[in-house]
Formats: C-alpha cells, structure tokens, sequence
C-alpha cells in the first residue's frame, strides 16, 4: 500500500472553526450546541447525496463518505467498471477498506488524513488510487470523503490475476474492465480532491449552519450570535428600506468599511451597479419577508471598486414592528476557481488521451512508409538515381514523426529531440506547409536573414510556435487581406556575468482588427477564443512553450491598429549539420526471431527486414498467440521483437509469461513511446527498446547490437530493470 500526502493544507471548517476559536468559545457554549449530538445530523448521508453524486458524474470518479474508521456512511456513488467486477458477488469485511482491492496490507488513508489534517493519496496493490479528504468541524473531527477507485497508469496484468484469484472473480471480466478505464494521474486526482475539498467545506458549513441555526432559534440567541459570532464570515443586519443597522468584524474584513463607516448606509453600496439596474437589493429584502430565508450567490463590491464571488444567507429576524434582515455572507471566489481548474483539467486530459490515441495509430503508419521506404533504398546502389526520390519520401516520413513526438509529448507519453537550428531557416522549411493553411487574400511578406546565432531547442516544438502565431496573424486579416510581415533576427537580451547575452527572435505582424486590454490579457488561455470554429489552444501552446525555454513572448496589439507578436529565444554556439552517412553494407546475422506485432503491415515488414538481415523470423499477431509460439519454439528462437499496445493480451504480460518460461531470452519492446516511459512499465529486465517508426538500417543494427551483447554476458538478459 503507497501512501502519500496528495495536497498539503488545513483542514478546517470555514464557519465552524471561527466559531470554534478561542474569542468565540463563550458565544458558541451560550448556544447550547453539541457537536457529538449533532455529528450524525452533519454525516447524514441522504443529505449528501445529491453533492456525492453529482460530484462522482461530472469528475468520473467513485466518492462516498466515511465515519473515523473509514466505513461508508451510505453508499459509494459511481462506483468503477473495475471495482464492480472484482466486487461482484464478495462480501467485503467491517475491516477491509471500500476502496481497494489488493487485501494484504490495511488501508489507513482516512486515520492518516484525520491525524494530519490533510489529504492522503493511497494506491492499492492492485494499482487503484484514491485520496482520503479529512472533515473536521473546528478542531473536531467528523469523518472523511473519498475518492477514486482510478489507476494511475496502465492496468497491470499480474496485479490483476492476484486480485481476481483472492476475490474469486473473473479474470477476463476484471481485465476488459480495467483496460476500458481511462487512467487518472496523481495530479489530476489531486485537483479533483481540492474540487472535493472545497464542496465538503462550503455543505458541512451549510449544514452547520442550519443546525446551529435552529439551535439559536430555540435558545432565544440567534440573533446576538449572527452578529457578534464569526469573524470568518461576514455578518450584518439591515431593516426594511435597506439601511445597515449593525456590522461585524467578518464584515469589515470582507467588505473594507468599519462599522461606522458604513452604519446607517443602504446596503445596496455593497452590490454590483448591474444588480443593482435590476434591482436584486430590493428584492432580496421582499423575498426574505415572504420566505423567511433564502440562500443564493452573486458578485458583491468591496469598498476599494474590488469585486468578489460569495454566497448569502438572509434570514428575516424579529417581529413586524421590529423587523429586521439578518445576511450572512461568504466569500466562494477560490471554490469558483477550483471547480474551473478541474473543468479545465479534464478538458486537457482529454485532449491527452485523443492525441495519444491518435499518435499511436499514425506511428504504426509511419513504421510501414519509413521501415518500407529505407528497406528499398538499402537494395540499390549508391547511385541510382531513385534513391534522391526515396531520400525525399524518407525525409518526409522523419518530419511526419516528429510530429507524433509532439502529439505523444503533450499527451505526456513522448520525450522531446532536442537539437540546435538556424531559426530562419526552419521558418523557411515550413512556409511552403504554412501557405495552404492561409487565406488567399492574405501575402507573406519575408525577412529571414542569414547566419543567426542558434537555438537549442525541439524544432517540432517551434515549427508549432511558428505556424501558430503566422496562421494566427493570417486569421485576423482573413476579411481586408493585405501583407502578413514576418521577420527574424538577433538582438541583444540582457547582460549576464560574462558579458552581452544574444538572443534571435521571431516576429509576426498583422494588420487586423486588432484587440483591446480585455481580449489580450486572455489571449494565452486554454479554450478561449474569438473565433468562431476556434479551439483556443494555438496560443495557448506557444505560450507554454516560450515560457519552458526560457525565452519571452511580448504582444502589442490596439483596436483597429492590428497585433504584433515577438517571441525570443536564448542563443547556443553554432554546430555543423550532421552529414547523412552512407548507406553500409548489410550485415548478416543467424537464428530464429519471433515477431510480434497486431499490425499486419509492421508485422510483415520487420518480418521482411530482419529476413534481409539472415535471421530466419517466426510471427504472431498478439501476445496470447506469441506465447504459444513461444512455448512451442523456445529452444531455437534467438530474441523477442515484442509490440507494446495490442489485443488479446497486451506486450507486457507477454514478456512476464515469455520471461518466465526462458529468462535469458532478450526481449526487444517496439512501441512509439519513449523508453523511460516503457521500462516503467515493466518489473523485469529488457534487453531493449526500439522506437517506431523505425528505419532498415536501425531495426537490424538494434537486434544485432543485443545478440552481440547478449552472447558477451554468457546469455544473460542485458537492460535497466523498470521496477
């Protein structure tokens, strides 16, 4: 069982807890209130129901609530795929915890959250992740939310056996389950968790309040409370015309008026000048004396112009010759902010999950054309003249795959391929791309001087900043045309200790519409847009990658006047191009190479290439049938060239059930993600990684380099174990 503190930060009770400090100790014992008698009224789990469930809907995460013990108080809304096939038909222990699955060790992720006061993040041998959200009512606590039931990575499969084995559950079922899960990473739980968090907060202290409330009314002190009773909330009363009859020190924090500032004032000074054309001021008053209570939200003015997000209670208080509104308000700005921030997240997650879908697809794609393409140009000679031809297509095929680098990067499954370029230059390779997604009417007028100092950088990275910000200019003078001017240059950035630092830019400008303050200062936001079709991520990604190199991104832009954009990048020394080496002879090489790949195209030219090589090649389709194949050929097949994604059974648990059988075997993992990322994935040694797509040339040198070292090693499997 891993456990880790998610998020660091207080519990606390908003509300609850100003009552509960040491000036307000009296005033919360003269209520009468008990918040042992009250504890089960404040967990009732009808009561929060409705939060927990639509919670678990919009997040896609299981949640329920918990005593201090970590039993389910009701239960767990929106339970997942995986956890309802292994909990099928078992009855879980008084002991166990709901949301895991792997039993051997106990799960303590609520004690821990109750006894540090902040969120624990656990995960369940069976690779299940949940987080452990504490409640406490001032310094007391009440009990705990949880949530989760997500893997963190790809299921892995001999966890899954365990649990299905100990459960006594079907380890088909549980495995097409968890393979249909979308993985939820640490950081993103822990954003859901903040969500959680926060949601817990605001309905304990409306719970509270309700009860404490009540608890007022029927002592006869309701009123002296609201008044003098929190400091974390701002309380104060009005009568029937609006005018602030008294003020606390809640009151003042939130608004900025001291009591006598304000005394006296209609309250309509603390509304928006909006609401107040609508008249809301007035008519909270009517329907708080027809209702006797309402609770709602709005933006509310502080004394320095500042505005800010709150919810209020108003409550009618006295008889009619006496009548008097009492509002109690609290500031929700950064619970707003937060259910934004995992809006925002799942938009981007899944995003993610699309393009590292896609750019898995598009790499078997690019092995078939690569792997094809330099497979032809090894049979010819030096100097037959298709081989300029097939030099073209095989360059292509190389830009088309630093494209999927970058699909695989902002999924988080890539790694960058950093190299250092002439900026003008690469914005030179890219206008002919860049011209066919342009208007028409639209003119590229060029300045792209020669012999800048360099950058070192991904250029996929920065071809996206440069067809981002062109298209983005293009765009803006789709409906005037005219000339689009784009320039490049060097310039001075900034004196460091040894001296002049260069730095070369990149700048676009357009003759637009342009943009106000407004529209500029958002500009760089995930999702926003002024376009009609637009996504909002163009700008967004630049942003982002600017800010990663350490370079500046500076934006000029008025009102009909059009935009300039500028971006600057440090500068390293200049290195000469690498000069393509020539084609070598192809070395032969002896035995049997078992090929496994659900691609019938990859499958066929790896097959082809390593036949090419002298290797004699045996293949399969998915895992299951590898490890027949293997089973039966195990003691003439030579090493393994192993497909990662596939049906049936998938390439890690291949290697386990293959490496079980003959340890020694090298085993070559061929996938279009990064190595770090794969040998993560497994908890034995790898003799390997190749990374699709991959040429003639780098699939028979790979195998032959693994042969040669694992011959060295007396047969024994060489590589960094992934555990």
């Amino acid at each position: 069982m891993i456990m880790t503190n998610c998020v660091p930060g207080t519990a606390d009770g908003g509300l609850a807890e100003a009552l509960l400090e040491p000036e307000n100790a009296e005033q919360v014992a003269l209520s009468g209130f008990d918040i042992g008698e009250a504890r089960a009224e404040l967990l009732d789990p009808d009561g929060w129901g409705t939060i927990l469930g639509q919670f678990g809907q919009t997040t896609r995460l299981a949640v329920a609530l918990t005593d201090m013990k970590g039993n389910l108080l009701g239960r767990c809304y929106n339970p997942q795929p995986v956890w309802n096939a292994a909990r099928k038909g078992t009855a879980t222990s008084s002991q166990d915890c709901p949301f895991c699955l792997a039993p051997h060790s106990p799960c303590n992720a609520v004690a821990e959250a109750l006894i540090t006061r902040e969120m624990t993040c656990v995960q369940d041998g069976a690779g299940l992740s949940h987080v452990a959200i504490p409640l406490f009512l001032g310094n007391q606590p009440l009990g705990a939310l949880i949530a989760g039931q997500v893997f963190a990575q790809y299921p892995q499969p001999l966890r899954l056996q365990r649990v299905a084995k100990y459960l006594g559950a079907s380890q088909r079922e549980l495995w097409n389950s968890s393979v249909h899960q979308v993985p939820v990473s640490p950081a993103t739980l822990c954003v859901y968790a903040e969500l959680l968090k926060s949601l817990g907060r605001a309905f304990l202290r409306q719970r509270f309040s309700a009860i404490l409330a009540r608890k007022l009314h029927e002592t006869g002190q309701r009123y002296q409370l609201m008044i003098e009773g929190s400091n974390n909330q701002g309380l104060f009363t009005i009568d029937g015309s609006g005018s602030i009859t008294s003020w606390n020190n809640g009151a003042e924090r939130l608004f900025g008026y001291a009591e006598s500032e304000i005394k006296n004032q209609d309250y309509s000074r603390l509304f928006t000048p909006e609401d107040i054309l609508r008249g809301i001021d007035k008519r909270d008053i009517q329907m708080a004396e027809q209702s006797g209570w309402i609770e709602e939200e709005g933006w509310q003015v502080r004394k320095d112009g500042t505005r800010f997000l709150s919810k209020t209670v108003t409550a009618r208080l006295g008889q009619a010759h006496t009548r008097e509104y009492g509002r109690l308000l609290h500031d929700v700005t950064e619970e707003r902010q937060a259910a934004e921030e995992v809006l925002q997240a799942q938009k981007l997650e899944s995003i993610g999950v699309l393009a590292g879908g896609i750019a898995h697809d598009f790499n078997n794609l690019l092995t078939g054309i690569l792997g094809g393409v330099s497979f032809v140009m090894a049979a010819l000679a030096p100097d037959d003249p298709i081989r300029e031809v097939l030099a073209m297509a095989k360059r292509s095929s190389l830009k088309a795959a630093g494209l999927v680098i970058q699909l695989l990067a902002y999924a988080g499954k890539g790694t960058l391929n950093v190299t250092r370029f002439d900026l003008s230059r690469l914005v030179s390779e890219i206008l002919p791309l860049i011209q066919t997604s342009i208007p028409s009417a639209v003119h590229l007028e060029l300045s792209l001087p020669a012999g800048l100092p360099w950058v070192e950088a991904d250029s996929g990275e920065i071809q996206q900043v440069i067809m981002n910000l062109i298209i983005n200019g293009a765009e803006a003078m789709d409906v005037i045309g005219g000339n689009l001017r784009v320039s490049t240059g060097s310039s001075a950035r900034g004196l460091d200790r040894e001296g002049l630092q260069e730095s070369v830019y990149l700048e676009v400008r357009d003759l637009g519409c342009g943009m106000d303050e407004k529209t500029r200062k958002r500009i760089f936001e995930p999702f926003f847009t002024t376009k009609f079709t637009g996504r909002g991520l163009g700008l967004a990604a630049v942003s982002g990658i600017v800010r990663r190199l350490n370079g500046r991104l500076d934006v000029e832009s008025a009102l009909g006047e059009g935009s300039t954009f500028r971006v600057t990048f440090p500068t390293v020394p200049s290195q000469l191009p690498a000069l393509e080496s020539p084609p070598k002879s192809v070395r032969r090489g002896t035995g049997v190479i078992l090929v496994v790949d659900d691609e019938p195209v990859i499958r066929s030219l790896a097959s082809k290439i390593l036949e090419r090589h002298g290797y004699s090649v045996l293949s399969a389709e998915n895992g299951q049938e590898a490890v027949d194949v293997f089973r039966a050929e195990a003691d003439t097949i030579r090493a393994v060239l192993l497909d990662l994604t596939m049906p049936v059974m998938g390439g890690a648990e291949a290697f386990t059930l293959m490496n079980q059988m003959c340890p020694d075997i090298p085993v070559i993992i061929s996938s279009g993600y990064s190595e770090t990322m794969i040998r993560g994935q497994f908890s034995s040694a790898l003799a390997g990684v190749i990374q699709k797509p991959y040429t003639f040339s780098e699939l028979g040198e790979k195998v032959e380099s693994i042969l040669a070292r694992n011959t060295e090693n007396g047969n024994v499997t060489v590589g960094t174990s992934g555990s």
